[in-house]
């Protein structure tokens, strides 16, 4: 009788399935992940730059983050971005979902937060 040595053809192409499907889902999430880590950037260079300041409107903020959005290639949209002015600054509350095709009819849905004071 001979010993087996090694993996079997079928464990194989099970090996190579489970890397293809984990890679489909990295190649899913990593875009919505990038484009959160550049929101993040866009904030904190609002808030270095002073562009929005506890003065700014809360139209103008709006157009502020539509054009560095724009500008940056983010695939977000600023409908859920709540801005609301106080006595000596400006909030932005921001919860938005990012839905990206998995495979077939599955998808895969980022929900991400963001809370910024501007002084």
């Amino acid at each position: 009788m001979k010993k087996q040595a090694g993996m079997s053809f079928y464990s194989v192409i099970m090996v190579l399935v489970m890397v293809g499907v984990l890679a489909k889902a990295a190649i899913a999430v990593m875009p919505m992940y990038w484009d959160d880590r550049m929101l993040q950037q866009v904030l904190d260079t609002l808030h270095s730059s002073k562009t929005i300041t506890a003065t700014t409107s809360v139209k103008e903020v709006h157009k502020v983050m539509a054009a560095r959005i724009s500008s940056n290639n983010l695939n977000i949209t600023i409908d859920d971005m709540v801005v609301m002015r106080t006595k000596g600054a400006v909030t932005i509350d921001w919860t938005y979902e990012v839905k990206e095709h998995f495979m077939g009819n599955l998808y895969v849905i980022g929900q991400f937060t963001h809370h910024e004071e501007f002084q």
